[in-house]
């Protein structure tokens, strides 16, 4: 089973390393040019996203980002993909600590050779968890490989779901290198780290929750040995230790 993963996060790797390593460097305010647009790598203003996606005038309003994500429609822009990713942590249904029941998932993960009737009942739990929990980047992973297995790689539903994991990954790169609390990964939830160390093939020996200035907080993933020669990846997970601390009446 690991080799089947393996085969289907190559996939990934270099768009990863062109998104990340190539593209951003380690200012906090940079610069990177994706197609002919050139975008601001930085930090989400919730604020501002949140009162933009409410807006059903805006481009940004956010039932059609969810029905064109959904669709995995590819004109979506950066912006708008951001805006769908770090909008879901604005909204009343943002649950990033909530545990998901993936039993069949994992059963086919541990089989040397899953059926068609494993990863059939894979891809239902999958869809299930998507649909309460729809920027999960390591769910839509999952999806990816499930559909790979279920559909064969050039498929137009694993093409759809592969393009679903590229935005995604795009929109939390769009934020920073990884590399330094300054340039952290902004992401919604735990899940997500281990989704982006899954596309880059990184496996993390510790982790620590870090504290920075103006009340940030950080995950600071200590890798094993990589072939980028990674020895940390920083995210910063402010938004759902907030999320967090509210529910707990912190």
């Amino acid at each position: 089973m690991k080799r089947i993963v393996s085969i289907v996060l190559v996939a990934f790797l270099s768009l990863a390393v062109l998104l990340v390593f190539d593209s951003c460097s380690t200012s906090k305010m940079t610069t990177i040019r994706k197609g002919d647009a050139i975008v601001t790598a930085n930090a989400p203003d919730y604020k501002r996203i949140k009162k933009e996606i409410n807006t059903k005038e805006s481009e940004f309003y956010y039932p059609e980002l969810l029905r064109r994500f959904e669709a995995a429609d590819t004109t979506l822009s950066l912006e708008q993909i951001r805006h769908f990713y770090y909008g879901m942590a604005t909204r009343s249904e943002y649950a990033p600590y909530k545990m998901a029941k993936i039993d069949a998932l994992r059963e086919a993960f541990e089989k040397d050779t899953p059926s068609k009737e494993d990863w059939e009942k894979a891809a239902l739990e999958i869809d299930k968890e998507l649909e309460t929990n729809p920027t999960n980047i390591r769910f839509h992973l999952y999806k990816r490989i499930i559909y790979s297995n279920l559909y064969g790689l050039d498929s137009e539903r694993t093409t759809d779901a592969h393009n679903q994991v590229v935005m995604l990954l795009s929109a939390v790169t769009s934020t920073g290198d990884g590399r330094s609390k300054e340039t952290a990964f902004h992401v919604i939830s735990v899940a997500d780290e281990y989704g982006i160390m899954d596309i880059f093939g990184l496996s993390p020996k510790m982790q620590s929750l870090v504290h920075g200035d103006h009340g940030q907080s950080y995950d600071v993933m200590e890798m094993e040995k990589n072939e980028y020669g990674l020895e940390s990846m920083y995210f910063n997970i402010t938004v759902s230790m907030d999320a967090m601390n509210k529910m707990f009446g912190f």
